[in-house]
């Protein structure tokens, strides 16, 4: 053996200490920073989790809102259709009837409308599209002079009803505002 071997083998004992605990050290190191890559991985789902959470929760609120506003343009609507069957403003009346129906023929399948509410605008669809044949009718210089009594009524409750629901939606906003 040279004296180049002979010194190596005589160091031989330390590099394998030193070389076995640097192993087990960049092996530590490794795993810390498995541990520590996987928390921010789980920490970074859950910022997103709740992210999705807020977000969905402030289109739910834009989206009430958004369906109170088209109720509220509903109740005017019924309120104003009342007045001018009432002033005999007959082209101005089929225009606001016109508009009722398409109305809540956009929002009958909402979300927010409770199933029993629903049911309701369905049928005050149904007699809107009597009240306006009706309205036309009269614009025509039919037999018809004017809204019968239960045509009246119908626009009544639908007032009233579209009311309730604007005050049950404007409540609940105002619960989510200070809630």
């Amino acid at each position: 053996m040279d004296q180049f071997q002979e010194s190596l083998l005589a160091w031989e004992p330390l590099l394998t200490t030193y070389g076995n605990l640097a192993s087990i050290v960049g092996l530590i190191l490794t795993l810390m920073g498995f541990a520590f890559t996987a928390w921010k991985i789980i920490q970074t789902r859950r910022s997103a989790e709740e992210a999705t959470r807020i977000a969905k929760g402030a289109i739910a609120q834009i989206s009430t809102r958004l369906f109170s506003n088209q109720i509220a343009d509903g109740v005017r609507l019924a309120s104003g259709l009342r007045d001018t069957c009432r002033m005999e403003q007959w082209e101005r009346a089929i225009d606001r009837c016109e508009r009722l129906r398409l109305l809540l023929a956009s929002v009958v399948e909402d979300p927010n409308i409770k199933p029993d509410e629903g049911d309701y605008i369905s049928e005050s669809i149904d007699d809107l599209g009597l009240i306006l044949r009706r309205l036309e009718e009269i614009t025509r210089g039919g037999r018809a002079t004017s809204l019968s009594p239960n045509m009246r009524e119908v626009l009544d409750n639908l007032t009233i009803t579209l009311g309730r629901l604007d005050s049950r939606l404007k409540n609940a906003a105002l619960e989510i505002d200070n809630g």
